[in-house]
């Protein structure tokens, strides 16, 4: 035998943007008749191009997400083959000419790059809004670009695809009012939706458990101390590998949950560089050395590890965004009892492990060999912390990744049920405590401090308004857009969705205030209910909560008592004859 190069492992070296070979990132530059994953979005996209009402259908997001490969997803889907789509779309994405025709007989016609002519942006948008053979328009443009064309009109004509997009955000809807024209904000595509079956699940399995992809591997000399295959044997283990597949999936789901949009490309990256360890055939050649008995270098390139970026330098972290995102729901941060306590190193079925401390119990004769021995312990227990994550039941993985009240927000997001009292109390105790009122639990209503006042909380407080907590609900991201637009909203039927956020609807006579909280900001509720005081640390998390629970104070109440709070005790001030103020337990 010899030493082989895997082409299957060259082609995903070109997914990940920090090697100068990477190419497989950008449409134009894939091979268009290799099998890629079919988006939900591809359907949607379809039905708008047969529907005859529909004249313009916008795709915006961020860069990234695959608004061109949809594009020629399109073509095929209207009878041509894939080189053929893809020459269409770099000879006719100019809207030069229509690019083809739909089953009805209309022109279709597609530009494929607003950004590309950032000058004539609103002049090409206007032409296409409007098309002379009253064909159908497909525009795509990243929502920046988008949203500035639109800005620069000066006959207002183009209004209508902002203020759909705006209503998107708001309702989940994506047509405008006329229903000609369709924005479909791919920034709500998800890479790990919560049906499962998405990008995430198609990449590690067409890439990972296929086995044909790496029936080379075993004629190869490398193959005991290679880390990329054994990233393919761990993650394709009849016994665990679906679990580990599970928690992958798990993980990016989690990222998105936080806040962070990860794009097609992004995900596509972040899969490919867990599998490789960001090393090539022949890095593994070379490291291995001439005898191939050194197994010490192997434990930083595998999957569960180098899907944290450890191997990468923090510019190379920054081509790819999840990664910070990733790095703050790192397993190895987090110590839990529960966790440590079963790591055991003799148990793992694992062949490449990092350095472990010295076991004759000597005490260290410097300081350097101190912190040598330290940095050993930390990075063996980061290791194994990771490792741990994978194989881990689906019910710890939130609380391995340091997130307490995971499991509920995913229960919210996941269910249309009436979310338990207990964690809606908990949520409301944390709003107080980001106004700076702490209170016993199980109290029966919410209350809303006068912002005004906001400076003499540590003293006393002024409380604006009593709310009973009953009238308050927590609802997830799909269910506040239908009872907002009393509708269902569509953009969970067009693209891979996931509930990102959850709602908190507090309704008054007045009307209904609503606050949407990321998963972060819901765990720092949560830690803030239990007693958390970081109000520096999150001053910013805090203006944002104290100005939208503003809206709840009213500004005419003629009410001569005052409210207020002293030492977490309810007391009532009374102004009376001769400006007399008394006070009086509440």
């Amino acid at each position: 035998m010899a030493l082989e190069v895997n082409q299957h492992v060259v082609r995903l070296r070109r997914y990940q943007p920090f090697h100068p070979e990477s190419s497989d990132l950008i449409y134009e530059m894939t091979d268009p008749d290799e099998a890629t994953y079919t988006m939900k979005a591809e359907a949607f996209l379809n039905s708008c191009i047969a529907d005859p009402s529909v004249s313009l259908i916008v795709l915006t997001g961020d860069a990234g997400h695959g608004k061109t490969s949809l594009s020629a997803a399109a073509l095929r889907n209207l009878g041509m083959e894939g080189t053929e789509a893809m020459e269409a779309v770099a000879n006719y994405g100019d809207a030069a000419a229509p690019v083809s025709q739909t089953p009805d007989g209309r022109s279709v016609w597609l530009f494929s790059d607003l950004s590309s002519v950032e000058d004539q942006a609103t002049e090409v948008l206007q032409r296409m809004l409007h098309l002379a053979d009253g064909g159908v328009a497909i525009v795509c443009a990243n929502e920046g670009h988008l949203r500035a064309a639109v800005a620069r009109d000066t006959t207002g004509r183009l209004a209508t695809i902002t203020q759909t997009l705006e209503d998107g955000i708001q309702t989940g809807s994506v047509t405008s009012a006329s229903a000609s024209i369709v924005v479909l904000n791919l920034n709500y595509q998800s890479v790990a939706p919560e049906q499962g079956g998405g990008l995430v699940d198609w990449a590690l399995k067409a890439w990972v458990t296929d086995k044909r992809r790496w029936s080379i591997c075993g004629r190869c000399d490398a193959r005991g101390d290679c880390p990329i295959l054994a990233n393919h044997i761990a993650l394709s283990d009849a016994t665990a590998g679906q679990q580990r597949v599970a928690a992958f999936r798990d993980l990016l789901a989690t990222v998105e949950k936080s806040g962070q949009v990860i794009t097609t490309r992004q995900a596509l990256a972040l899969v490919a560089h867990a599998i490789t360890g960001g090393l090539s055939c022949r890095d593994v050649h070379r490291l291995r050395g001439p005898s191939g008995d050194d197994s010490s270098w192997q434990h930083r390139h595998l999957y569960h590890q180098a899907l944290f970026g450890g191997n990468l330098t923090r510019e190379q972290r920054r081509q790819v965004a999840p990664f910070p995102a990733l790095r703050r729901l790192d397993p190895a941060e987090v110590a839990l009892r529960f966790v440590d306590d079963r790591l055991d190193l003799d148990a793992m079925d694992e062949h490449f492990l990092p350095p472990r401390p010295s076991t004759d119990g000597a005490t260290p004769h410097s300081r350097r060999d101190a912190q040598r021995e330290s940095n050993v312990v930390r990075n063996l227990i980061a290791h194994l912390r990771r490792r741990a994550y994978f194989d881990a039941p689906a019910n710890e993985r939130m609380e391995r990744m340091g997130l307490r009240a995971g499991r509920w927000f995913a229960e919210i997001c996941n269910s249309s049920s009436e979310v338990p009292v207990a964690i809606r109390d908990t949520l409301l105790r944390g709003l107080e405590a980001a106004q700076g009122v702490y209170r016993p639990a199980n109290v029966p209503d919410f209350l809303v401090l006068d912002p005004a006042f906001s400076s003499n909380r540590s003293r006393a407080a002024v409380i604006a308004r009593h709310l009973r907590s009953r009238n308050i609900k927590i609802v997830s991201q799909a269910e506040q857009w239908r009872l907002a637009s009393e509708s269902d909203p569509t953009l969970p039927q067009a693209v891979d969705w996931a509930n990102r956020s959850v709602t908190v609807r507090i309704n008054t006579n007045d009307g209904t205030v609503c606050l949407d909280l990321s998963l972060m900001t819901f765990e720092l509720l949560v830690r803030w209910a239990e007693g958390l005081s970081s109000r520096v640390q999150h001053e910013s998390e805090i203006r944002r909560i104290a100005g939208s629970l503003s809206s709840l104070v009213r500004m005419d109440d003629s009410d001569e008592d005052i409210d207020v709070l002293v030492g977490g005790e309810k007391r009532t001030l009374t102004i009376d004859v001769g400006d007399l103020i008394r006070s009086g337990g509440a």
